[in-house]
C-alpha cells in the first residue's frame, strides 16, 4: 500500500481542502442538474427597445415616455423590452447639410445577458460633417440635457414544472457599467410573478432592491430570490427595471454605447431539501474515505 511521505498535519490540511472542494463541486453539480432555466436559454432572443428619433432637426427635444416594441420569443422564453429617455437635437442648413444628435436609453438582450444602456449617435450629411464646432456644440446640448431614463424588461417562461410546496431559487449577477455613478440611479429592482400575482420571496419581500445591493457590493452583486411554489406552476414572469434621476449626465461621460446595468448568469433551480443534502454529503463522505485510504 502507498505510504505517504507528507507530514500528518500536511495530509490533514490537504484532506480538509479536498473535502471542501468536493462538497462545493457536488452541490454545484446537484443544483446544475436540477436547474429549470439557465442563462444560455434565458437571455434570448437578441433584440432591443430604443425609441426612434424624430425627423425634425430644428430644436432640442426630450421624450421620456417608454417605447415598447412587440415582444419576441425563442423556445419557451418570451421577452418584452421598454426604454424611455430620448434627447435629440439637430441642425439643417439648405445646400449645406444636416447634423442629428441623439442620446437614447435602450434595453437589449444580447449574448447571454440583459443590458440597460444608453447610446449616443451623431449623424451628419453634406458639408456640416466637417464643421466640428457645430457637431460638438449640439452633442454637448444633448448630453447635458435633463431627462429621466427608464428601462423595463420582463421575461415569461412557459412549459415549466414547479411542484407545489417546493422551495426554488432565482439567482443572477448584476454589474454596473464602467464609469457609471450609481447615485444617478433612482431605482433598480427585480420582481417575480405567477400570472399577475406577485410572488413573495422567503425574506418577505416581493421586490428585490437591486440598486441597494449594488451599492453595498460596489457596483457588482450576486442576487438570490428564494420562494415556495404555492401551486403547481408551469409559467413564471421575471421582471427587471431601473430608472435615473433627472440629471442623467451624472451617469458619466459617453461617446458611443454605454452599459448602465448588465444582468447575467441567470438560473432557476429548486433549493435542495434536507434529505437531498444528506445524499450529497454521503457521496462526499464516500469520496473522502476513498481519498484517505489512498494516502495511508
Amino acid at each position: 500500500m502507498f505510504q505517504s511521505s507528507l507530514p500528518w498535519f500536511t495530509c490533514r490540511r490537504l484532506s480538509a481542502s479536498y473535502l471542501t472542494g468536493l462538497l462545493a463541486f457536488a452541490m454545484g453539480a446537484f443544483l446544475q442538474a436540477q436547474s429549470l432555466i439557465t442563462d444560455a436559454a434565458f437571455f434570448n432572443p437578441d433584440f432591443e427597445a430604443r425609441r426612434p428619433g424624430s425627423s425634425s432637426l430644428l430644436s432640442l427635444t426630450v421624450d421620456t415616455t417608454l417605447f415598447t416594441p412587440a415582444s419576441q420569443s425563442q423556445g419557451n422564453i418570451s421577452w418584452t423590452h421598454s426604454a424611455g429617455g430620448l434627447v435629440q437635437v439637430g441642425a439643417s442648413v439648405a445646400l449645406v447639410g444636416t447634423v442629428d444628435v441623439q442620446l437614447a436609453a435602450y434595453t437589449r438582450t444580447f449574448a447571454d445577458s440583459l443590458i440597460f444602456g444608453r447610446e449616443l449617435e451623431v449623424t451628419t450629411t453634406g458639408l456640416l460633417g466637417g464643421l466640428g464646432a457645430t457637431v460638438t456644440s449640439l452633442t454637448q446640448q444633448a448630453v447635458g440635457a435633463s431627462a429621466i431614463n427608464s428601462w423595463e424588461s420582463s421575461a415569461t417562461a412557459t412549459g415549466l414544472s414547479l411542484s407545489q410546496g417546493q422551495a426554488y431559487r432565482v439567482s443572477f449577477d448584476v454589474q454596473a457599467g464602467a464609469g457609471i455613478h450609481l447615485n444617478a440611479l433612482s431605482e433598480a429592482d427585480f420582481s417575480l410573478f405567477s400570472g399577475a400575482l406577485p410572488i413573495q420571496n422567503i425574506a418577505s419581500q416581493q421586490t428585490l432592491d437591486v440598486l441597494g445591493l449594488l451599492q453595498l457590493g460596489g457596483g457588482l452583486a450576486s442576487i438570490e430570490f428564494d420562494f415556495v411554489a404555492s401551486a403547481s406552476w408551469s409559467e413564471l414572469t421575471f421582471a427587471f427595471d431601473a430608472a435615473t434621476i433627472a440629471d442623467v449626465n451624472l451617469l458619466g461621460s459617453i461617446s458611443g454605447n454605454q452599459t448602465v446595468l448588465e444582468f447575467s448568469n441567470f438560473s432557476l433551480a429548486p433549493v435542495p431539501e434536507p434529505s437531498a443534502l444528506v445524499l450529497v454529503l454521503a457521496g462526499v463522505a464516500v469520496g473522502f474515505r476513498r481519498r484517505r485510504s489512498g494516502l495511508v
